[in-house]
């Protein structure tokens, strides 16, 4: 039974409770009868209260003509004692609309309040989705620089909410907040390399906003902060492709000029060591044949470097192709106290050329064991990303390199060795390249190099054939 019904069942029985007694009393004396009719205001005030006017209508109209046939009782009398009960009648109506109107009033500015209150909650539930749904980190802070408010996205940028908190102390966000808070700057927009965690750095985008409501006062300020790695990354790769393109056309006339030149020059010594005596002479001559062999050797380096050629297009068994490598540099490696490791997290394979892709990684297995002047682990791992990618990671316990360093590390003749010619890791990365993959060093002074080389892997389809 619901309330409305039992409330209905209540005002009845009140009101047949009030008539009985009212009528089962004498006429006289009057005072017993004044007592009665001024309990019928109990069922009034309560049909007002609980059915509003039309409940405050409907009683006290019904009292009106359950009272009437009393008042018949005195039809012919004129006193005031009569009067009063007639005024009565009326107060009983009176009291009833007043009542229920002042009651429908409350309830519909209550209704009103309630309509209100529900459009605020979904005005900020929606405010809320936009804000989750946004593909950037939103934080907004209060006028006083204290943290309101995130959203889910720039926990994923950043990984966790202690995270978030050590960015805002170690970047000094509210620092840079209180700027545009107290007017000295507009809007802030920066680029900053955050590392994440121990050693995952990533490239942000910060800009600061003020939030002004609508009587133009500034209530806080919102930081969005977006994850620009990829793009930065692309860019880098774009400018290194541009740089090595230009070095590969210029080194590859300056080579076709120089070896005409030393051919000649190794054609005429030959010539000279088969007629001369003298031993003296001879060995002169067998430096100079050597060195124009070094220079012959660094000349095709830069050929094949600036004019690659084509690839062949074979499936390649990856743990197959690594294997192979770790065997021929284990000796290589033990030689220089190196723990040479191979693991296999993925079994992959890819469409390339296998013997352009054991060079370039020969050249990242040697450079790793070289970076190890006093022994380590070189620890290589074949693995899966995203389904799409096979990922080969070579990590060292080298010196690592510094940042002004990584930057260079794929120029054509930059090296840190005492001799080699800097084209390796060239080559390496233009073969990567002519594969359609990518290859990313990561890499801290004192801690050592991972080299993380990305190959797309086949098609299902073509794997299973």
């Amino acid at each position: 039974m619901n309330k409305d019904k039992k409330s209905k069942i209540v005002i009845i029985l009140l009101l047949l409770l009030i008539t009985i007694l009212h009528y089962s009393t004498r006429l006289r004396p009057w005072g017993i009868h004044d007592f009665y009719r001024r309990l019928y205001y109990i069922p009034i005030i309560l049909a007002a209260f609980k059915f509003r006017l039309k409940g405050g209508f409907i009683v006290s109209t019904l009292v009106v003509l359950i009272y009437a046939p009393h008042l018949l009782t005195y039809f012919g009398e004129l006193n005031i004692e009569v009067i009063n009960q007639f005024l009565e009648s009326g107060m009983f109506m009176i009291i009833g609309l007043i009542t229920g109107y002042l009651v429908e009033q409350d309830y519909k500015r209550g209704k009103a309040l309630e309509h209100q209150v529900i459009k605020i909650a979904n005005l900020e539930n929606y405010t809320h989705n936009i804000l989750e749904s946004i593909d950037s980190g939103v934080m907004a802070f209060e006028a006083n620089g204290s943290l309101q408010t995130i959203n889910r996205h720039i926990e994923k940028i950043l990984g966790s909410k202690e995270e978030v908190n050590r960015f805002l102390a170690q970047e000094d966000i509210i620092k840079q907040i209180n700027r545009v808070l107290f007017g000295k700057e507009k809007v802030i927009k920066q680029e900053l390399r955050y590392t994440k965690g121990k050693d995952h750095e990533i490239y942000l985008e910060i800009t600061i906003y003020p939030i002004i409501n609508t009587s133009k006062v500034q209530e806080g300020a919102v930081v969005v902060v977006q994850d620009v790695t990829i793009v930065k990354r692309l860019e880098a790769e774009v400018k290194r492709g541009e740089r090595l393109a230009a070095v590969g056309q210029l080194a590859s006339g300056i080579a076709h000029e120089i070896r005409n030149p030393l051919g000649i020059i190794k054609t005429i010594s030959q010539t000279i060591n088969q007629d001369i005596k003298d031993e003296e002479i001879k060995e002169g001559l067998d430096i100079i044949q050597h060195e124009i062999d070094r220079a012959n050797k660094v000349i095709k380096g830069i050929l094949d470097f600036a004019r690659p050629n084509k690839i062949q297009d074979c499936k390649i068994d990856l743990e197959k192709l690594l294997n192979e490598l770790v065997m021929v540099t284990r000796k290589f490696a033990q030689q220089q106290n190196v723990d040479l490791r191979f693991n296999i997290l993925k079994q992959n394979k890819i469409q390339g050329d296998p013997d352009k892709l054991k060079q370039a990684f020969i050249n990242i297995i040697l450079n790793g064991i070289q970076a190890m002047k006093d022994g380590g682990k070189l620890e290589i791992t074949l693995e899966e990303s995203d389904k799409k990618w096979a990922v080969i990671s070579f990590k060292d316990e080298g010196e690592g390199i510094s940042d002004e360093l990584l930057d260079k590390i794929f120029n054509p003749f930059f090296t840190t060795k005492e001799s080699g010619t800097g084209l390796g890791l060239s080559i390496t990365h233009s073969t990567i390249e002519e594969h359609n993959g990518k290859i990313e060093f990561n890499s801290k002074l004192g801690e050592g190099t991972n080299v993380k080389v990305y190959l797309p892997l086949m098609d299902k389809e073509d794997t299973n054939e």
